[in-house]
């Protein structure tokens, strides 16, 4: 284990609130001179979790946003052909949404559209309950190719609000694929007095027997069972944790607007297209 607490060291098993079911790890980006000559009364970590636990957490979540976009996109584009107000058509709940869809089709259009609606229902109902993980993959799998380009934008530094570092960045693991994804917008504070229990491995739920401090230490870290305890192994090395607070710093900043729908484009592009010739 490293003797330092610096920036880049991470700590394993603390708790998010935007993740509270997830032992997530703890990136620190507090500066160096700071923690080094504790000039501070607490200090700042973005939670990462292992893309494995990503995948099924964050891209899940955005595999299915993006399909339902599509088919409200194809909803939105038969309600113009059909002089229907959209937004009005999306204030309505399931039952009269299907309703007035099925109503203003043809006896041609009735097929498609209630395909459409039901393929509509479907995705919109898995981010409704919880569903196990096995059932995420299933979908996953028939989403193979959104997948993969998400996935790729991850690698490349282009999935918004998360940078990935690979486990060759802080231990003697040698896959580029594999390691943690770190959420850029999940700022949490730690403090400061947690820094030396940590690295002397005084968190062991087994060894500590207040029931106070077990609760003080449960505020930050999953610590509730005899199996807990925190520590922090491992460190981000240069240049990777230099590339995370690149990251930080460019997606705290970063406004987010609304992009075009993918039929939208679709569309502009046989427009475009249509005109060269």
């Amino acid at each position: 284990m490293s003797d330092k607490f610096t920036q880049g060291t991470i700590i394993e098993y603390i708790r998010s609130t935007k993740y509270p079911e997830i032992k997530c790890q703890g990136i620190v980006i507090s500066a160096r001179c700071d923690l080094a000559q504790e000039k501070i009364n607490q200090f700042h970590c973005l939670s990462a979790m292992n893309i494995e636990e990503w995948i099924y957490e964050v891209l899940f979540e955005s595999v299915v946003n993006e399909r339902n976009n599509n088919v409200l996109g194809n909803i939105k584009k038969y309600c113009e052909q059909k002089c229907m107000d959209f937004a009005t058509l999306c204030g309505m709940d399931k039952v009269n949404f299907r309703e007035v869809l099925l109503k203003s089709a043809s006896s041609k259009e009735q097929k498609n559209i209630q395909k459409t609606i039901e393929e509509w229902e479907s995705i919109s109902g898995l981010l409704e309950t919880k569903i196990k993980n096995e059932e995420k993959s299933t979908f996953l799998l028939k989403n193979k190719k959104i997948v993969e380009n998400k996935l790729k934008a991850l690698y490349n530094s282009s999935f918004p609000k998360f940078a990935f570092v690979p486990e060759k960045a802080y231990s003697d693991g040698k896959s580029s694929v594999k390691g943690l994804v770190v959420d850029l917008q999940d700022v949490i504070q730690f403090d400061i007095k947690v820094k030396d229990p940590i690295l002397a491995y005084e968190y062991d739920y087994k060894v500590e027997k207040s029931k106070e401090k077990r609760e003080y230490i449960n505020n930050y870290f999953f610590f509730d069972s005899d199996s807990d305890f925190v520590i922090a192994e491992n460190v981000i090395v240069s240049p990777w944790i230099e590339y995370v607070l690149q990251m930080f710093a460019n997606s705290f900043m970063r406004i987010g607007v609304d992009n075009a729908l993918e039929y939208e484009i679709e569309d502009f592009c046989t427009e475009i297209l249509g005109d060269i010739k």
